[in-house]
């Protein structure tokens, strides 16, 4: 946490579901989080680039520039990272790219807070 309580952040949220994105972030901004937001790859490195954020949730499936694609060209290191999808070749991508968490869509919205309290507070 920063000064007077404050938690530090922003979060990167990257989806191209926009209803999953504002429920993402308005609940992490509810918990205090600062949260940026991107629809897709693209968008998501123009984000990372901007807002150097302390962590991301990245969805695998999205268009333009996939969830891989875009670990791909972020690199290493980077910050914590957790995927959120329904594809079934999530845990097969968190392994190739050091991914500790992911999230199955549909997902209880209490295992992204804890997710979020869990690298950064």
């Amino acid at each position: 946490m920063g000064a007077m309580g404050e938690k530090r952040g922003p979060i990167l949220v990257i989806d191209d579901d926009p209803d999953l994105c504002d429920i993402l972030a308005r609940t992490l901004r509810h918990d205090g989080w600062e949260v940026v937001t991107a629809s897709d790859g693209m968008r998501a490195i123009r984000a990372f680039e901007l807002n150097r954020p302390a962590m991301l949730f990245v969805d695998l499936m999205m268009p333009h520039l996939d969830g891989e694609e875009l670990l791909r060209v972020l690199g290493a290191p980077r910050p914590p990272v957790v995927l959120i999808t329904a594809s079934i070749r999530r845990e097969e991508v968190a392994k190739r790219f050091g991914i500790e968490d992911t999230l199955e869509k549909p997902f209880d919205i209490e295992a992204v807070k804890a997710l979020a309290n869990k690298y950064l507070s």
